[in-house]
């Protein structure tokens, strides 16, 4: 792996293709560029973006048109080219493939289909519009800033949905910021990230941004934004009443074991998981059917309501690769039979993949994963929050859960 981060110039969707309207296409290439700015691995080129210095350069003074032109020559250098191919459209969700081309046109690599949503009407406009004047006011308050991290928006007594779309939102606000035409003539990066919840602190100098976003019974929802550096708040927006509808997300606000299962990317065709008994008896032996109907791996965990973790498959030195099969957990992946004591409900959720997942996240699931002299180690909140999110935003992953209740 290089030691750098790669750099990497999104140019979109060809031209000439009729899936996506030219609005469209440019929401679902910023979502993508969200999306890898998020895992803080990545350094974006700003390549479908500086070609509008070249608009500005005769009306800017003191940028002469060969530097201009050194502008956007060095923004389209990079490691690779990242198009948006076969793109299509369903309803409100436009799915297409990442195709990345390297810089000397001498590889390339495809991704598996990848999603994303295609949000309009009022609703969106104008919380697009919050986010904006919030960012306006950031820079304005604070024209030095070069770094804000993007905090999960949070709920008041749950989850919802909204609060990852809110986030992803803002995070295309201050990425538009980020590749102003500005921010180029003035040679004033602007570096946006995603944090997992629990661990957003913005090191140095940095910008914290941070959300919540509330929904009643009546249907209506709010949200607020403000942004922190050492401890004083910039730029804070106040609570904001605002129309769900655009976003594409249930809004509803949900314990933490029901969000999950409300929230996870389920295709049953693919993997299936259902508890043998509901409740089971004190006393009783956990039984769990998982149904795998592809070559994939398959990686399972139990969640506490207490947004804790323990994982459960596969055990250390078990092999990953699941043919298509249905399997009984824990008795047909020779594991010891499990007698359950105590009233309680937790949840069990299996991810399944084909060809596994990014050997960074597998490292860290093997890592928690039960060993023959031990059990497995306890994950705690902030490694489930950013296990889920890192998981299901690899390309191609399937999730399934079963309620465990015992009575």
């Amino acid at each position: 792996a290089p030691s750098r981060p790669l750099t990497l110039a999104v140019v979109g969707v060809e031209p000439d293709q009729t899936a996506l309207s030219r609005e469209q296409a440019e929401e679902a290439r910023l979502a993508v560029e969200a999306r890898l700015q998020a895992t803080g691995r990545v350094r974006l080129a700003a390549a479908a973006d500086v070609v509008r210095v070249k608009a500005l350069r005769e009306s800017v003074a003191g940028l002469s048109a060969a530097e201009a032109e050194a502008q956007i020559k060095a923004a389209f250098s990079g490691d690779a080219a990242v198009f948006l191919a076969t793109p299509s459209r369903s309803g409100t969700e436009a799915a297409f493939r990442l195709l990345a081309i390297g810089a000397a046109a001498d590889c390339k690599a495809t991704s598996e289909p990848v999603t994303a949503p295609i949000r309009s009407g009022p609703g969106l406009a104008d919380i697009d519009a919050v986010f904006a004047g919030a960012v306006r006011a950031l820079t304005s308050a604070a024209p030095d800033v070069a770094a804000v991290q993007v905090c999960p928006f949070r709920s008041s007594g749950g989850r919802s949905s909204c609060g990852a779309a809110l986030a992803e939102r803002l995070t295309i606000a201050l990425d538009v910021e980020a590749r102003s035409a500005d921010r180029t003539l003035r040679e004033a990066p602007l570096t946006v990230t995603r944090a997992p919840e629990g661990r957003c602190e913005a090191a140095g100098d940095g910008v914290t941004a941070l959300g919540a976003f509330d929904h009643d019974r009546e249907g209506r929802s709010w949200m607020s934004l403000e942004f922190r550096r050492a401890g004083a708040v910039l730029a804070p927006t106040g609570r904001t009443r605002i129309s769900a509808e655009g976003l594409g997300c249930d809004p509803a606000i949900r314990p933490f074991l029901e969000h999950v299962a409300a929230s996870a990317p389920v295709a049953r065709d693919r993997l299936d998981v259902a508890a043998l008994a509901t409740p089971f008896a004190q006393g009783q032996r956990l039984e769990v059917r998982i149904a795998s109907a592809a070559q994939q791996k398959l990686y399972c965990w139990i969640l506490a309501p207490d947004e804790t973790a323990y994982v459960t498959l596969p055990a250390a030195g078990a092999p990953l690769d699941e043919a298509p099969a249905e399997r009984r957990y824990p008795r047909d992946f020779g594991l010891a039979d499990i007698v359950l004591s105590g009233a309680f409900e937790n949840l069990f959720g299996c991810f399944a993949v084909e060809g596994g997942l990014p050997k960074a996240i597998e490292a860290r699931w093997l890592a928690a994963a039960p060993r023959a002299d031990g059990d497995a180690t306890l994950l705690g909140r902030e490694d489930v929050l950013d296990l889920i999110e890192q998981i299901r935003a690899t390309p191609g992953v399937v999730e399934a859960t079963t309620r465990i209740v015992v009575r």
